[in-house]
């Protein structure tokens, strides 16, 4: 049940926009499914006491920030799915994981994330061949996904990789696992630009944790440059780009700021005093980092505020049910490319935020017994911390899962009890 749910949203995109058309009104009801099933599951395996004190406070969180907002349940509900993999993936792992199947698992889903790389191969390839590069190029999860599809390619390669990494002769290392290397390519192939700070920490951190490697990445630096190069001018190449409008400080800029922030609040303060209409503004896809300078803006009206925020559902509707009033007025800018702190702040407020922080933090913090589980970690957090500012990831279950995997792999299941019972390094009970 729990691989059928993972498979089937790993693959419905590619599968409905390039196979079988007919099938893409039918996303919204596989995504439904799909989260019935991990809600079930999650639910039924949570026995940590660390997994019920995650669920209890983020419910109380949300209850609390919905009940000021005058929020119903169906919209609570709808918008508590977001955090499905926050709640439930975390209990769902460690159960694999501590149970008597715990290495079957592993080899299993070892395999099969083996066979996610190279699927994204082929579909990415068949994208890029298809639309160019762009956000069509989100692998076997369709179009939408390009960033979704790069971080995991990378965190799931690094992984696999450090299972057979040896910390011998890095050269010799390279060749020997040149498969996992060469599996990277597909991240080239759409404009992730994020995937060139996944690509420098992947291989920074192959290097050992150890001072007398502090030389080492001293004298690698030179050759660090020269690779990143090469590889930015591959990516000009493939993307048909040039590297004044992809790489100059103005492209930046604009890429996460944006030309005039301060002409944006102007408007919002005209939409907030009723003399523009959100249908007089158009589609504005507004910058990342101006999304989450607008939070104290948008939040200054709620109830909630910017301790409770807006309340659970504010990045659903729209299809089915109808958007919040919230969404309703401030759609243009909860729209386009969304930062997961501002997702959480703008549904959860600040103690949501916090509430965040404490979950990924007593997953992460315990140490891992295994020769590569601090350098895993660190890519992680890597990862966590640019997800937070670049996009919502966390919000796909699968993502998450994968991340809760990779996390937890290390140190749960790895000590018994006296009765022969497999628990974890960390474990609350």
């Amino acid at each position: 049940m729990f691989f059928g749910a993972m498979w089937a949203l790993l693959t419905f995109g590619f599968i409905s926009e390039e196979l079988l058309p007919p099938l893409i009104p039918f996303r919204s009801v596989v995504l439904l499914l799909t989260d019935i099933i991990f809600l079930f599951l999650g639910i039924y395996l949570l026995r940590d006491r660390r997994d019920i004190f995650v669920l209890v406070s983020f419910l109380i969180i949300g209850v609390i920030s919905c009940h000021l907002n005058h929020l119903g349940l169906i919209f609570s509900f709808n918008g508590t799915r977001d955090f499905f993999g926050l709640l439930f993936a975390v209990p769902i792992c460690r159960w694999f994981l501590t149970s008597k199947y715990r290495e079957q698992f592993i080899s299993s889903f070892d395999k099969q994330l083996l066979i996610f790389l190279f699927l994204q191969a082929f579909c990415m390839t068949w994208q890029f061949i298809r639309y160019g590069a762009n956000d069509h190029g989100g692998g076997s999860m369709g179009y939408g996904y390009s960033g979704i599809v790069s971080t995991l390619i990378y965190i799931i390669s690094f992984y696999l990789l450090s299972k057979r990494w040896r910390y011998g002769n890095y050269l010799d290392e390279v060749v020997r696992n040149k498969m996992y290397f060469i599996l990277l390519y597909p991240t080239f192939l759409n404009e992730t630009k994020i995937s060139f700070i996944f690509l420098l920490a992947y291989f920074l951190l192959l290097f050992p944790f150890e001072w007398r490697t502090v030389f080492k990445l001293i004298m690698a630096v030179p050759i660090m440059i020269v690779g990143m190069l090469g590889l930015g001018i591959a990516y000009l190449s493939i993307t048909g780009q040039n590297m004044e409008s992809v790489f100059s400080q103005e492209a930046m800029d604009d890429y996460m700021i944006g030309e005039d922030p301060e002409e944006l609040l102007e408007l919002a303060q005209f939409i907030q005093d009723g003399t523009y209409d959100v249908e007089d503004i158009g589609n504005i896809d507004v910058p990342r980092f101006t999304k989450i300078i607008f939070i104290p803006e948008a939040l200054s009206d709620c109830v909630g505020g910017i301790m409770f925020g807006a309340g659970l559902g504010q990045f659903k509707g729209g299809t089915v049910m109808e958007l919040t009033p919230f969404a309703a007025e401030w759609q243009w800018l909860l729209t386009g490319s969304l930062p997961f702190l501002f997702s959480v702040v703008i549904q959860l407020g600040i103690l949501g935020l916090i509430w965040f922080c404490i979950n990924i933090a007593t997953i992460l913090l315990p140490r891992s017994p295994l020769p590569a589980g601090i350098n895993i970690k660190c890519f992680i957090w890597v990862i966590i911390i640019l997800v937070m500012m670049y996009n919502d990831s966390l919000r796909f279950f699968p993502f998450t899962f994968i991340l809760v995997y990779i996390a937890l792999y290390g140190y749960v299941g790895n000590i018994k009890r006296s009765d022969n019972e497999m628990v974890g390094c960390y474990d609350w009970k």
